[in-house]
């Protein structure tokens, strides 16, 4: 069941908050907040609980939630772990609607902890109350100052309000990298630390954030996905508005993943699978912390999105363009020739031992006169093919400097076309130039690197989401048949808990995914009928439910050219199988039109714990096994998302025609996956996996095959 989207509203923005376990001890957890509340100006209803006080902080303090003469939109526990359970029944007394549990010692410590676990989350899901933690450090409005969190992070004054919403798993690293995003000039809307997660998850954060008109981007340190279908309702929900979700996330590793769990007691599921869902959806996945704030600060200091993927590049320095023009290639921008007029304009104003292609080298002579570095950016930012500029600034101090800032700032304020900053240069030299630019609202980079880097993922989103808003409506996932779904479900029902080849391959042909001509026989005078009726080559396969690899059995049989040959086929399989399990079940052998000419490509499905059915493609036969060049997606598949897939593959040459080879059917394969795609999402419920190894890929117009196939039941 998909889950509901939770109105967060009076959580991150509550009108009257009460603090369980206040504490006179104002730099202690239980003391914290009332104090964060009071300094930073929150003009909601602060109500401080605790039996030992009369007042806190010139407020007065309460004996219980039950006591507040007031309704209470938000409660802060800072209490015991044992004392958890007791408030929250209070809580739902009261009738407060939402929760935040500071107090550890649930699901992370132990057996005991997690029966604790469960029955907060029992109470609050029959109170209605919308749960955050337990083991989390709070969550912030920063707009609204209503500081629902203890951090040291929270100790700096102002903080700074911007347009960036950000949710963490983590407490201590999670406001650790608020504090450096800070400190760096980031400004945010929300953060929220979600903890264990018992209710309320990283997701239904992001998905609050996004719908609020004061949130450009939305970042996210992850351990755990709780919810995959929620993360691709919200991924899409951010491409719809063109806010860009950029999440770090961790557990890649065996060890990793083994670290977040006994962190967070959560889930890390598969890498892989995670990965491809990102680049389906065009999340931004960030290398690291600095990626992740490099990225935000970037998208908060232009005035809109990149138009398209051309990156223009000024330098001071051939090399600073060099290792730019590097960086851009990396992640796949254009950094497009400027053309005969552009190229003319800029070469009136810089030496000629600079260079006017891009990237534009202006050499350290742009110090002789500031007009000349205009006369440039301008030009650039004129280029119809420029939807970006990246400027690299090396020794250029003193006045040189602080003119190429204020002129940089100017040109931000007259074009939409994002720019930003790189100037290697360290503070004692460039302090004061470097002031220009962030005081103009132009954020800078000490790396070229990092400066592309940024951009760059900025470009790429933006060019998928407009390809992604231009095929939206016509490029619809794949329907299934009529009367395909129960006609599947009944041939589920008498199977085991794999399905026979033949078994499968009736299963695909109900979803009109080709197969090949075959047929069970159980007799000798069956395969002589049946070989009759399809014709030679054949091929001849045992059909048993307990011998899955058939090869490794004896159990298959390829280009049979006449009767003869198919009788002692058919003899020399069943034998085969009998000796290879004797208490093997046998159907018959399975006579099957042998396909030739064909190029080996697999189509698999694996039903991914956090995300569902996920479609497996690459390159058939010994490729796989060998090379593992497969890509995944995430089903439902639109036909744009398979030819996507198709022409990922290190091996799409293969299938082009390269060096001489016929071009193969890439539209039949696109077909195929789309209609697997449909059909296990239409039977996510009773699949666990699938193998189509191999799907036999005819020359282009002749369509594919389903040769072999494995399904196992959920």
């Amino acid at each position: 069941m998909e889950r509901a989207v939770r109105d967060l509203k009076y959580f991150l923005s509550p009108r009257s908050i009460a603090i369980v376990g206040a504490s006179e001890n104002f730099t202690s957890i239980s003391g914290k907040p009332l104090r964060f509340l009071k300094e930073h100006g929150y003009k909601g209803k602060i109500y401080p609980i605790n039996p030992k006080y009369e007042e806190l902080g010139g407020l007065p303090c309460y004996k219980s939630v039950l006591d507040v003469p007031g309704p209470i939109d938000l409660v802060l526990l800072a209490v015991n772990y044992k004392l958890v359970l007791p408030v929250l029944k209070q809580c739902a007394k009261k009738g407060v609607k939402f929760a935040s549990v500071f107090s550890s010692g649930f699901a992370e410590s132990g057996e005991e902890g997690k029966v604790m676990q469960q029955q907060i989350a029992d109470l609050a899901k029959e109170a209605g109350i919308a749960l955050c933690g337990p083991n989390c450090q709070g969550s912030v409005s920063l707009k609204d100052a209503a500081i629902g969190g203890f951090s040291a992070a929270l100790e700096i004054r102002p903080l700074r309000v911007g347009p960036i919403g950000y949710v963490t798993q983590s407490g201590a690293l999670g406001y650790s990298i608020f504090n450096l995003a800070q400190e760096g000039g980031l400004g945010f809307s929300f953060i929220a630390s979600t903890g264990n997660e018992v209710d309320l998850h990283t997701l239904d954060f992001m998905e609050y954030m996004l719908e609020d008109e004061d949130t450009r981007m939305v970042i996210a340190y992850l351990e755990g996905i709780k919810d995959g279908r929620q993360f691709v309702r919200l991924a899409e929900r951010g491409l719809a508005l063109g806010k860009p979700i950029v999440a770090l996330k961790v557990g890649r590793s065996e060890v990793g993943q083994k670290a977040a769990s006994s962190h967070t007691a959560s889930l890390t599921g598969s890498d892989a699978v995670c990965d491809a869902f990102f680049r389906q959806k065009a999340v931004i996945r960030a290398n690291d912390i600095e990626d992740m704030i490099d990225i935000a600060a970037l998208m908060q200091s232009i005035p809109a999105l990149p138009e398209g993927k051309g990156l223009g590049i000024i330098t001071t320095s051939g090399g600073g363009g060099i290792v730019a023009a590097d960086a851009a290639a990396d992640l796949g921008l254009d950094v497009p020739e400027l053309g005969p007029e552009t190229t003319a304009k800029i070469e009136e104003v810089i030496p000629a031992y600079g260079s006017a292609l891009n990237p534009v080298d202006v050499t350290a002579q742009v110090i002789n006169k500031a007009e000349d570095f205009w006369h440039v950016l301008d030009a650039m930012v004129a280029h119809p093919k420029i939807h970006a500029l990246v400027i690299i600034v090396t020794m250029i101090s003193g006045e040189s400097g602080r003119q190429m800032g204020e002129s940089i700032v100017k040109m931000s304020r007259m074009t939409k076309k994002p720019l930003t900053v790189a100037w290697p240069a360290g503070d004692k030299l460039m302090g004061d130039n470097l002031k220009v630019l962030s005081d103009g609202g132009v954020h800078y980079y000490k790396s070229p690197v990092r400066a592309i880097i940024a951009m760059g993922r900025l470009m790429n989103y933006a060019t998928f989401r407009k390809g992604y808003l231009a095929g939206r409506d016509t490029a619809a996932v794949g329907s299934t048949p009529d009367g395909a779904r129960e006609k599947a479900l009944a041939l589920l029902d008498e199977a085991d808990s794999s399905l026979t080849e033949s078994q499968g391959k009736r299963l695909f042909a109900l979803y009109d995914i080709p197969v090949t001509q075959e047929d069970v026989a159980r007799s000798e005078e069956d395969a002589i009928a049946i070989a009759t009726r399809i014709g030679y080559p054949l091929a001849l396969k045992i059909d048993s439910p307990d011998i899955q690899h058939k090869t490794e059995a004896g159990g298959l049989k390829l280009n049979i050219g006449n009767q003869d040959e198919m009788i002692a086929a058919y003899r020399e399989v069943l034998a085969n199988a009998k000796a290879y399990d004797t208490k093997a079940r046998v159907n018959g052998v399975l006579i099957q039109e042998m396909v030739t000419g064909g190029t080996e490509v697999i189509v698999g499905m694996n039903n991914d714990p956090q995300f569902g059915p996920t479609i497996m493609f690459g390159l058939g036969g010994i490729f796989v096994e060998i090379l593992k060049d497969v890509v995944l997606r995430i089903a439902p598949l639109s036909r744009d998302e398979a030819m996507t897939m198709i022409k990922e593959i290190k091996g799409f040459k293969v299938l082009a025609g390269a060096r001489g080879r016929a071009k193969t059917d890439i539209d039949a394969i696109a077909d195929v996956l789309v209609k697997v795609g449909a059909m296990t999402v239409e039977l996510g419920d009773r699949i666990a996996e699938l193998d189509i190894n191999p799907l036999l890929v005819l020359p282009e117009g002749q369509g594919v095959r389903v040769a072999d196939a494995l399904v196992v039941k959920k």
